[in-house]
């Protein structure tokens, strides 16, 4: 393919990726936002995550190996914030509300002490593809690229994992990614729903829902290993 905005963010993608992002019912969307995007840039328009890192998600691991989906909608719109990982924020930025609460489900479920920082790298290398279906936005502009057309990207991205993982936990947290549900093969894969770990509908059901021991218990028994939630950001296991 031949681009321009993107061409940094696609040379940091897992090689595995690579077929999906330039096959015909892709490559052709992508062409046209990255036409969008440097033509914003071009404008005077600050675009989140940083270039190298709008395909975050897709540099640790291979569709095949990818053990856990947790979907989110658009990156965060303030400066410093996005790094291409779905609810995760760098090392020393402060850490939002809805990541604040996963954490506070996290040790309700798995951990104790307080995690070290909101960077969830440590997550993906283990298999946990943190994937928003919205890739980009403008700074303090929320879903301001929603029609930008990312979603056709990314729903042949959650297709091919759908397609070429043996076994994931898909963890779909609100009716925006709940709506991506009816894409993934339920014979092969856990689907676990909730509602969004926003401070507007945690205490509606996501906070006791358990999807770190659920998930793990589901990989373990399909002999497909455990993720480490606590240890990858800074929190020691309960058992």
């Amino acid at each position: 393919m031949n681009l321009h905005y993107l061409d940094a963010a696609l040379a940091r993608v897992h090689p595995a990726w690579e077929n999906v992002l330039s096959g015909a019912s892709v490559a052709p969307g992508l062409q046209a936002i990255d036409s969008a995007l440097a033509q914003l840039s071009d404008a005077g328009h600050t675009i989140f995550p940083p270039r190298p890192l709008i395909f975050n998600a897709l540099s640790f691991t291979a569709p095949a190996d990818v053990r856990v989906v947790i979907l989110g909608q658009d990156p965060y719109h303030g400066t410093g914030e996005a790094m291409g990982l779905s609810f995760s924020v760098p090392e020393g930025v402060r850490i939002p509300p809805s990541l604040r609460n996963i954490y506070k489900e996290l040790a309700s479920d798995l951990c104790s002490g307080q995690p070290g920082s909101g960077d969830l790298s440590g997550w993906a290398r283990q298999g946990v593809l943190l994937l928003n279906s919205v890739l980009t936005v403008e700074e303090d502009k929320a879903a301001s690229h929603a029609r930008l057309g990312w979603q056709t990207v990314t729903d042949a991205l959650i297709d091919t994992v759908n397609r070429d993982s043996p076994g994931c936990v898909f963890l779909l947290w609100g009716n925006y990614a709940q709506g991506k549900a009816e894409r993934i093969d339920r014979a092969r894969h856990l689907v676990l729903c909730a509602p969004h770990p926003s401070p507007l509908s945690a205490h509606r059901g996501f906070f006791g829902s358990r999807p770190f021991s659920q998930a793990n218990a589901w990989l373990a028994a399909r002999q497909r290993g455990t993720v480490s939630w606590c240890h990858a950001v800074g929190m020691s296991d309960l058992f």
